[in-house]
């Protein structure tokens, strides 16, 4: 990550962002095409939890909030198994 490139703790380059307003940019993406890609990834992982779908969404470019995610798993995983890691 950023933090680690630029050889500082991560709280260190948040309080730095902080103080110059430099706000973390969040994917352009509509919560039905979140819904479409968790549920297509769920359906060739079914046992996958949180941390492995961030991770996959990080992974193609995507950074969305987790509480969108969540709400997205909630959605489409009618069980509640979303919170699994």
């Amino acid at each position: 990550d950023l933090a680690s490139l630029l050889g500082v703790h991560r709280n260190t380059l948040r309080t730095y962002m902080k103080r110059k307003n430099v706000m973390k940019q969040y994917s352009d993406l509509s919560n039905e095409d979140l819904d479409i890609l968790l549920c297509t990834f769920k359906e060739k992982k079914p046992d996958s939890g949180l941390r492995y779908v961030v991770r996959f969404l990080h992974k193609h470019g995507l950074c969305v909030k987790q509480r969108r995610v969540v709400s997205s798993l909630k959605q489409i995983d009618g069980l509640g198994r979303t919170l699994q890691d």
